[in-house]
């Protein structure tokens, strides 16, 4: 004969993952010189203006994607619409 048990007890384990560094997509700091600015709001820092580039990432049949860069110096923030 066997007694059956009921365990209480939750074990969580925390673990820092590590990002790996990758190259820059967009070309780095060359890519973002010369070109247009416009008015849209930051997510990060909410500044007002922001350049941005378009540029076709899928298939020819797709839409192309619309990449920022905030022009706010201080924030730099880079984010994707579409």
């Amino acid at each position: 004969m066997f007694t059956v048990y009921r365990a209480d007890t939750q074990h969580t384990t925390r673990k820092q993952l590590k990002r790996k560094e990758v190259d820059d997509v967009l070309g780095g700091a060359d890519a973002w010189k010369n070109v247009d600015s416009t008015e849209v709001t930051c997510p990060k820092c909410e500044h007002d203006r922001a350049y941005f580039m378009q540029i076709q990432i899928r298939s020819a049949d797709e839409p192309s994607s619309l990449f920022f860069k905030c022009c706010n110096e201080d924030c730099q923030h880079q984010w994707r619409e579409g």
